[in-house]
């Protein structure tokens, strides 16, 4: 991103930064749990937080927003057809898969889902101090992938300087940098993508309702490639509905 920086607004607010650097601690937090669960687990667990966390989001904007509080209780019908979208969300999740959503990892996933959704709710309130959308959102990128580079980086030398750690020797892998890659830089234009569309919603909690359809993207892809999967096509067909009920409603 380093290129595009004549191109980002550096706002003047001290505070601006001081959330840049919180989102980078609760990112380091969050992919370092994700990532893991997606090692042990399979991707699809990785993201089972997100509907929890839209939810959330959903929730917590709505503690702090009076203008959106005044136009649900303006609108009782839509209000009410977006918490039918958030428990159709939340149920179907239950039954994406027999068995995933165990004690064990919901424990795993709901801290992570509570510091998204805060994260969602503190970067709204950040990025609004912008002039322009794209700008401001590249800046806040690419201040905050260096948060998680500087953040992350001591916990990897830790972990590698602890007397039982494994020690491999130093070997480049073509096929771990062609993945780790493609990750930052995927990750990097939806991040920018996602920053865009929080500023533009009246609530930081609706963008991540696309999102929040990675297990049934993640159900499609183990389909296509052949890979073993017991997931029910049902409750992912209840939870796309739950999502477009909540897009119509919003719109």
């Amino acid at each position: 991103m380093v290129p595009l920086i004549p191109f980002m607004e550096w706002p003047s607010i001290p505070e601006y930064y001081l959330v840049l650097v919180l989102e980078g601690a609760i990112s380091v937090v969050g992919m370092m749990v994700q990532y893991n669960l997606a090692a042990t687990q399979n991707g699809r667990i990785a993201n089972l937080h997100q509907p929890i966390a839209i939810m959330l989001t959903f929730v917590f904007w709505l503690s702090i927003d009076e203008t959106q509080r005044a136009f649900l209780l303006a609108n009782p019908v839509k209000g009410l057809c977006i918490m039918l979208a958030f428990v159709i969300f939340i149920t179907s999740l239950q039954f994406i898969r027999r068995g995933e959503m165990g004690m064990k990892i919901l424990l795993s996933v709901i801290p992570v889902a509570v510091l998204y959704s805060l994260m969602s709710v503190v970067s709204k309130i950040a990025l609004e101090h912008g002039d322009s959308l794209l700008e401001i959102s590249l800046n806040f990128v690419f201040i905050s992938n260096i948060m998680m580079f500087l953040l992350s980086f001591p916990v990897l030398v830790s972990q590698k300087m602890r007397p039982n750690a494994k020690k491999p020797p130093l070997v480049i892998d073509r096929k771990l940098i062609k993945a780790a890659f493609s990750i930052g830089f995927f990750h990097t234009i939806s991040w920018v993508s996602v920053c865009i569309a929080i500023i533009l919603t009246p609530n930081p909690a609706y963008p991540g309702i696309i999102t929040g359809l990675g297990p049934i993207w993640f159900m499609l892809y183990y389909k296509a490639r052949g890979i073993p999967d017991s997931a029910s096509p049902i409750a992912g067909l209840f939870m796309t509905l739950a999502a477009l009920l909540l897009l119509f409603v919003t719109n």
